[in-house]
């Protein structure tokens, strides 16, 4: 259970420190998806949420 609550509040939490740092900043209402996923991808390695991509 606590592997559900880190992967759910990390991400959350990346999202607003984005806002605050104003990397993640438009006027009007927007989706996550629709900011550049950069930050957020290089600041999952940082939280512990490493990812790879894996080409087939």
């Amino acid at each position: 259970s606590q592997g559900v609550s880190y992967t759910t509040g990390v991400p959350a939490m990346i999202g607003a420190k984005l806002m605050l740092e104003k990397k993640w900043q438009n006027k009007g209402v927007f989706n996550m998806e629709e900011f550049d996923p950069d930050p957020f991808m290089e600041e999952l390695m940082v939280q512990g949420l490493p990812w790879k991509v894996i080409e087939k």
